[in-house]
């Protein structure tokens, strides 16, 4: 008699999911990783380049939903002994058809020599992230 309770306990923690108002098309999911050693040269690209800046990406992981939304997970560091501010123009994405966008609402106050992880919207695309880019 137990076991007849099981599947109903999972049926509705599913459904409490669901009920919680996350729409499965919505939830993230990660992509699979590129390798860091691949090079990408599109022909018909946006110049789009980020913005000068005293930060470096240490890690970056790419994340995105059936509706095609696009996030990345990204550590940065503060490469000044000064305090820096991150805004939406340092980063750029590569996107996989060769376009580019700045994230979405981006603005961190980083202390010097300061390390973190930051998750970064970049809007809608039928195409992946490939690569998050900074200059420095």
């Amino acid at each position: 008699m137990k076991f007849r309770f099981w599947p109903l306990l999972i049926l509705s923690g599913m459904s409490a999911l669901q009920a919680g108002g996350i729409p499965e098309q919505q939830v993230l999911t990660f992509d699979q990783p590129i390798p860091g050693t691949l090079d990408l040269r599109f022909s018909e690209g946006d110049d789009l380049a980020p913005k000068r800046g005293d930060f470096r990406i240490e890690s970056c992981l790419m994340m995105s939903n059936p509706s095609g939304e696009r996030w990345a997970v990204v550590t940065l560091r503060n490469l000044s002994p000064s305090q820096r501010l991150l805004d939406e123009e340092h980063l750029v994405a590569l996107f996989a058809d060769g376009s580019r966008r700045n994230p979405i609402n981006t603005g961190y106050t980083f202390r010097g020599n300061e390390q973190n992880t930051l998750t970064m919207s970049f809007g809608e695309s039928p195409y992946p992230i490939v690569r998050v880019e900074v200059r420095n």
